[in-house]
């Protein structure tokens, strides 16, 4: 007889295994059972590690927020560049998981990896005189950017470039009609980093950084 070979249950073992199912399936697709098949144990032996499902959803957040690679090398007085480099990495996480969005914009950080990543990006305005109510606001201008882009990006971005909606062609007004072809053409990541330029012009000329 063939032994079974199961993978070693942990919680972090769980909660990336739950990643990956909701890579190829979505949130909807995520379910103890489907989990547990494809740990090879029942889903009743999951619990000992999360829970409940909202607890492993925390978990999920928690390797999501592990994934952010942060520019720790860069100077305390070069916030722009620090800025830009986290920005990148934390598109990179959104574009790279399909839950990832949903996830952090339904569900707070409770983790230290989570904490982490709030408190170097924090600091870096902080380091540059910012005071704390200032540095929540840069901060958040700052996500609320990546999130708002990356929601389109795919979203109208994606459907446009597959072909969806009204033709350019069947369009009169010829600048709307060249609006539309730039918008179906147009490169992902020229329009981040044309957007991530504006966010580090506004926050430059909003809280007169260096």
């Amino acid at each position: 007889m063939t032994a079974t070979v199961r993978t070693a249950l942990s919680r972090e073992v769980i909660a990336r295994t739950a990643l990956a199912l909701t890579d190829k399936e979505g949130l909807a697709g995520l379910s103890m059972r489907k989990l547990g098949g494809l740990l090879g144990v029942e889903a009743m032996s999951l619990y000992h590690y999360v829970t409940n499902k909202d607890d492993l959803l925390d978990a999920v957040l928690d390797c999501l927020f592990e994934e952010i690679e942060l520019p720790r090398h860069i100077p305390d007085d070069d916030w722009e560049l620090a800025t830009r480099g986290g920005l990148r990495s934390f598109r990179s996480v959104l574009v790279r998981h399909r839950a990832a969005l949903e996830l952090f914009a339904s569900r707070p950080g409770k983790s230290a990896a989570a904490f982490d990543v709030l408190s170097w990006s924090h600091s870096r305005f902080q380091l540059v005189g910012l005071d704390v109510a200032k540095s929540c606001q840069a901060f958040h201008f700052a996500v609320s950017f990546v999130m708002g882009h990356v929601a389109t990006e795919m979203g109208t971005m994606a459907l446009l470039r597959d072909g969806k909606g009204v033709d350019p062609e069947m369009v009169d007004d010829p600048a709307v009609r060249a609006l539309m072809i730039e918008h179906r053409t147009i490169s992902s990541d020229v329009m981040f980093e044309s957007g991530l330029d504006a966010v580090v012009a506004g926050l430059r000329a909003l809280y007169q950084l260096p």
